[in-house]
């Protein structure tokens, strides 16, 4: 058996055939911290291996020798990218495969995947547990078509949610996970079979675009919202002297050392409109600031969202939601990041007291790392240049990822495209800063970080905007063991 396949069971069983004597605490570890055949071979760092084997260094170094040996005899063997399952083989040798029933009927599971599904367990949660569901499923397939249709998919993922409702989607159709799954489960079957008559028949029909990687982008991409119905309506009895009154009083304000914030609030929703106007037609982020100088403030800037999207207290709304699920995010994140390891460091050091601010700040900083996308293009430390144009936060006040965890006032700034456009106090107030510079500049998602973003826009402070598409499987999936 391949070892990117093993479950943690089994792949405790492997180490202790190998030598490797655990005690119950640590197979323990093993399942807690979801350490499967996959996690290992893509790779354990020092620390979550030293995690695993708390006490003993020698275990820790048969753990890395009994792994190396277990990657070597699997790279003598033909991989499953090297050999197509069975099922896939046997329709190529029959050369007409049998036609795709109209009404798709489930098979039988593996028995220790069918007793969790008639004990109405939520397996689907453990990778092994769905990946098995996933590999009979498209084996059963893949006796009729290697090309399955739409409907095909539909049909059979449809009848699996019909049979076990407790495996839906949380959000969306119910099923686009599994749907989207086993695509990638055929495509994968189907990437070793180029030599064969028929996959190049259809690679010919239909062809291949390969995407151009192209060169390192210097600024955003600006998105296509428009301004609301609502807004058009507000903009009635004003003109450009008025705006240019109002823009006027706003800078005399920013100059004072104590504005008054019930003028800045009236001259800034009097303003809202016709800026959202000015936004959406595409002027430069740095213009917006000379003229809106208190949008480099994270409150105005919160409340501009809020105002956007109907929320009264924007700040409020995140914290209360994203409170929630804090506990999920730092489960989801556990063993996968340096930066884990930093923050369980410090929350070591710390007082009872402080855990709860420590945890919700941990969890916003590792979010990426649970739809596996780098943190350092979401948050950075240190005043160098950022790695995207994208809003960033860069921490001012911290050197190591230790304090950030433990300081809650710690300095921040926002940077688009280089330029620093807010400043702000608290790693929180910085994210979410840099959150509502995407929605108050009109600047697109970038795929570095699109998957973390949509979760929160989309699941955490429920913002939907004209046009929309459906969440990304991804974003699906972590939802759904969130929920």
């Amino acid at each position: 058996m391949a070892l990117a396949s093993l479950s943690s069971e089994e792949l405790v069983m492997k180490l202790g055939a190998a030598g490797l004597e655990l005690s119950d605490e640590e197979k323990r570890r093993f399942k807690d911290f979801e350490v499967d055949g996959e996690t290992v071979s893509t790779g354990l760092t020092d620390h979550m291996i030293g995690q695993l084997f708390e006490k003993s260094f020698k275990k820790q170094v048969k753990f890395i020798k009994i792994v190396q040996q277990l990657k070597q005899s699997q790279s003598e063997e033909p991989s499953e990218s090297q050999t197509a399952s069975p099922a896939v083989r046997q329709v190529l040798k029959q050369g007409t495969p049998v036609p795709f029933p109209p009404v798709f009927s489930l098979p039988k599971f593996p028995k220790d995947v069918q007793l969790k599904l008639d004990n109405k367990e939520p397996c689907h949660k453990i990778n092994s547990y769905r990946h098995k569901i996933i590999r009979v499923l498209q084996e059963t397939m893949a006796q009729h078509t290697l090309y399955p249709s739409n409907s095909d998919y539909v049909s059979v993922v449809k009848a699996l949610i019909s049979k076990y409702p407790f495996l839906r989607d949380a959000e969306g159709n119910v099923y686009h996970t599994w749907h989207m799954s086993l695509k990638r489960k055929f495509k994968t079957e189907r990437s070793p079979l180029v030599d064969e008559e028929e996959v190049k028949k259809i690679k010919i029909k239909y062809g291949h675009n390969v995407k151009s990687t192209g060169e390192k982008e210097a600024s955003c991409q600006r998105a296509s919202r428009s301004v609301a119905d609502e807004d058009r309506v507000s903009l009635i009895g004003e003109d450009a002297a008025s705006i240019n009154a109002h823009v006027k009083t706003l800078k005399d304000q920013y100059k004072k050392t104590k504005p008054d914030a019930a003028v800045v609030d009236e001259k800034m929703k009097q303003t809202f409109a016709w800026r959202r106007m000015e936004i959406t037609n595409g002027i430069p982020v740095a213009d917006i600031l000379g003229k809106y100088p208190f949008l480099r403030t994270p409150s105005v800037l919160f409340q501009e969202m809020g105002q956007m999207h109907g929320v009264a207290d924007f700040s409020r709304c995140f914290q209360d939601s994203f409170s929630k699920i804090v506990p999920g995010v730092l489960k989801l994140a556990q063993g996968k990041s340096m930066i884990e390891g930093h923050y369980m460091d410090a929350r070591k050091e710390a007082i009872a007291e402080s855990f709860c601010d420590m945890d919700f700040r941990a969890a916003l900083v590792l979010l990426p790392v649970i739809f596996r996308e780098k943190v350092d293009k979401y948050i950075t430390i240190g005043q160098g240049e950022p790695a995207t144009p994208y809003p960033t936060v860069q921490i001012l006040g911290a050197s190591d990822w230790k304090r950030i965890f433990t300081e809650k006032r710690i300095f921040s700034t926002v940077k688009i495209e280089g330029s620093e456009i807010c400043r702000a106090v608290g790693v929180e107030d910085g994210i979410l800063s840099a959150f509502s510079a995407y929605f108050v500049y009109n600047i697109a998602y970038p795929s570095h970080s699109r998957n973390t973003l949509l979760f929160l826009q989309r699941h955490v402070l429920k913002v939907s905007a004209p046009g929309d598409k459906p969440l990304p499987t991804a974003v699906v999936r972590i939802i759904n063991l969130l929920s």
